[in-house]
């Protein structure tokens, strides 16, 4: 080997030799967020109530779906015996109650998206705040989510989900 190359390896050796050593001592934690939250009585109480919002804003759709397909129903009986222009402007009215009805749903569904996001970022919040306690007290320099990391393997040891529901307090 030449002496260019041999300079070349010692500088690297030596360049990287801190890197080595700092990724030896770098400590990175796992937690299930979301069962932290799910499974913390804050976390049921909002899954609460958001099933009763759910519920408050479903209501009126299962009226109106029944309403809506037994006036389809009907109009399909009564289509061949009508008359052109009267089948027409029936088909035509059914079709904007079905947008209309389409429309409210989505506006519907809008809403409840907004209100489950209104009263899951506290609770992200808090967890947050928990996750940061127990990182700096276990002196972890990284703390990843299992269910967004992606994470093929880990080792059990470094899943701190427990500890951080009861800094959580769930």
């Amino acid at each position: 080997m030449s002496k260019v190359g041999v300079g070349l390896l010692l500088s690297a050796v030596l360049v990287l030799t801190p890197v080595w050593a700092a990724a030896a001592d770098f400590k990175v934690g796992v937690v299930d967020g979301m069962d932290v939250v799910s499974k913390s009585a804050a976390g049921k109480a909002v899954q609460d109530a958001i099933k009763r919002k759910s519920d408050e804003l479903g209501k009126p759709f299962a009226q109106k779906r029944a309403a809506l397909a037994k006036e389809v129903e009907d109009f399909q009986k009564q289509a061949s015996v009508m008359k052109e222009d009267a089948r027409k402007t029936k088909a035509a009215e059914l079709e904007k109650k079905m947008a209309d009805f389409q429309k409210q749903g989505g506006d519907a569904e809008k809403q409840l998206q907004q209100y489950q996001e209104q009263q899951l970022a506290p609770l992200f919040q808090k967890l947050e705040g928990a996750v940061k306690a127990v990182a700096q007290q276990e002196k972890l320099d990284m703390v990843l989510d299992k269910r967004n990391a992606g994470l093929l393997y880990m080792d059990p040891k470094m899943d701190i989900t427990d500890k951080v529901r009861s800094k959580f307090g769930g």
